[in-house]
């Protein structure tokens, strides 16, 4: 069984009841930065369009993903039309382009094909590279074989998550498995498509411990089918299970120096690996105990130029004995408690349970 119905069930319930009421013909979100997806840094435009949602979100949820809070049922082709004018038009003189949903730009229920086919006319011309992320079930000949007659230059993004089926099962809830991975990977590699590989590090009920260990294994197992892999570390998203968990101190968002680890000893796997955290040193991404910006940097630096001798200096010049003690200390709990979260709610209380 792919998935957990008690976890999917419990997450769920913490999905908002309602969508919220927003313009139909505007992205989420559109901005500007650095990535290397023709192999050198460079700046890439990345938009975010509004759709109906997730095909998986109809179900459950992903235990971390709060995108479903930017979907629209109102959302129809000619939105989307609308929406891939004003990416086309910001474009200006960037040449390469991120493209996300709040799910699959290549699931044909969620982003029409009338639609998909307007937004590569649009881009034509403008783009010479062009990263869309999907889930596995989307990524077949039939589907998106054609999109080469294009002629724009395509990486696919999948969201791996862990090559480990029972974390993908009762950590995040995603409804996959590394055999649908591998069979979608093989598919992007056949049509002739890049493909990039997302990985989270640190879901729900993993020390962090064994989530480097887990990163670290399923960089192993993905880099034979992955132009590059990305390790996301964990941000706190709106109203998902990971910030259920995170409310009640009862979740340690993941360290940096643990990203610096994992990226040191998988660089030489045979793929690029990266990582761009999203809230690094904030409340809601990863950080050590105390700001780290230094750190924060080189992890970026090491990223888009893969070069990570710099990051591997800072890492081996820096006294770790806390940070280690720390995993340790964590490791042995049931769970994986924020302590100076969970003791700043208990500390008026005259019973602590």
């Amino acid at each position: 069984m792919m998935i957990n119905r008690e976890f999917a069930s419990s997450i769920k319930k913490l999905m908002p009841s309602t969508q919220r009421k927003t313009d139909p013909d505007r992205p989420v979100s559109i901005w500007k930065e650095k990535d290397r997806l023709r192999g050198y840094p460079e700046t890439t435009m990345v938009a975010i369009f509004k759709t109906t949602g997730c095909s998986w979100y109809r179900f459950s949820s992903c235990s971390m993903c709060g995108y479903f809070n930017d979907v629209s049922s109102e959302i129809r082709t000619e939105n989307l039309r609308k929406q891939v004018d004003i990416v086309a038009d910001s474009l200006e003189d960037v040449k390469t382009l991120k493209i996300f949903t709040s799910g699959s730009f290549l699931d044909p229920q969620e982003f029409p094909i009338e639609a998909r086919n307007y937004f590569f006319e649009k881009i034509t011309g403008k783009v010479e590279k062009l990263l869309v992320e999907s889930r596995t079930e989307y990524i077949t000949e039939s589907n998106i074989s054609y999109l080469k007659d294009y002629k724009i230059p395509m990486r696919i993004a999948i969201g791996l998550e862990s090559a480990n089926d029972n974390i993908m099962r009762n950590s995040i809830n995603k409804g996959s498995t590394f055999a649908k991975y591998v069979k979608a990977a093989e598919a992007v590699k056949s049509m002739g498509y890049e493909l990039r590989t997302y990985l989270l590090f640190k879901p729900l009920f993993l020390s962090e411990e064994d989530s480097i260990a887990d990163m670290i294994d399923s960089v192993r197992k993905s880099a034979p089918y992955s132009t590059d892999v990305s390790v996301n570390p964990m941000n706190i998203q709106k109203n998902t299970m990971v910030e259920h968990m995170w409310k009640k101190g009862l979740y340690r968002l993941p360290r940096l120096w643990s990203l610096a680890r994992i990226l040191l000893e998988s660089k030489d796997f045979g793929t690029q690996v990266v990582s761009y955290p999203t809230g690094g040193n904030k409340e809601r991404g990863i950080h050590n105990d105390s700001p780290d910006p230094t750190l924060l940097q080189f992890i970026y630096d090491a990223s888009l130029n893969q070069d990570f001798s710099e990051l591997e200096e800072y890492y081996n010049s820096v006294d770790k004995t806390d940070y280690f003690a720390s995993l340790s200390a964590e490791k042995i709990n049931l769970s994986q408690p924020d302590f100076d979260r969970l003791l700043s709610r208990t500390s008026g209380s005259s019973v602590l349970i």
